[in-house]
This record gives C-alpha cells, structure tokens and sequence, in this order.
C-alpha cells in the first residue's frame, strides 16, 4: 500500500513541476518578440509591432521564390511591384491574390502571374511599367 502511494506522490510531483515550468517559460517566450518580427526592419513606432512593413518586407522573397523567378527582368518586374505596394500605388491583397491563383500554374507561374497582374493593375487604371 505504501508503494502505490510512493507512485502515485512520485507522478503527481513530475505533473507539478511540469506545470510550473510551463507556466514561467510560456508566457515569457510567447513575449519576447512579436509575431513575424524581423532585425533588419525598424521598428519607428517604438511598440514592437509593424505588421505593414514586416508583410511588405517578406513580399519580394515571396514573389521571387514563390513565383520562381529567374530572369533579370523578372527579378526587376517584382521589384518595382514591390515598390508600388510600399508606395501605396497598388493594393497589397491585388498582388497576394494574383500571386495565390499563379503558384497553381505549370510549368512556371512567373508569366501567368505577370499577365495577370498587368490586366488587374490596368482595370484599376494602374501601370506596371
């Protein structure tokens, strides 16, 4: 009888110490750096969070990969692209949806996902050029 309760004492301690261990460490990793934070990007608010500049950030290394670019042109169409979203020229969700429906292209997405871009951006009355 008193090994059960020796056991029993023994798994109950390991789920004590789990939890506390859990709840120090939780909290202070879910803090200590905002959700897609990134070094090279400042941060001018001062409140640790910029989710505009972080997306528009990220958005060149995702056209260029995504869209598997490999031309000298193509690397410059997705970099003025890139300069319009941050320009506010033309809308972030115009771009992410044109490059969402392209990825599903073969064998190469880049020039479906150019051709569509440029029609979109004109019904808008914007030029890509």
């Amino acid at each position: 009888m008193s090994s059960h309760r020796r056991r029993w004492s023994k798994a109950r301690a390991g789920w004590v110490v789990i939890a506390v261990v859990a709840s120090v460490i939780g909290p202070r990793t879910a803090a200590a750096a905002p959700t897609g934070a990134r070094a090279d990007i400042p941060d001018r608010a001062g409140d640790g969070f910029f989710p505009d500049r972080v997306e528009v950030a990220d958005l060149q290394e995702q056209l260029e990969n995504g869209l598997q670019a490999r031309l000298p042109a193509e690397f410059a169409f997705i970099a003025r692209v890139v300069m319009k979203v941050e320009q506010n020229q033309l809308p972030l969700e115009l771009v992410k949806g044109t490059f969402q429906w392209s990825r599903g292209k073969k064998p190469y997405p880049f020039p479906y996902f150019e051709r569509a871009l440029r029609l979109r951006a004109a019904e808008l009355g914007i030029q890509l050029d």
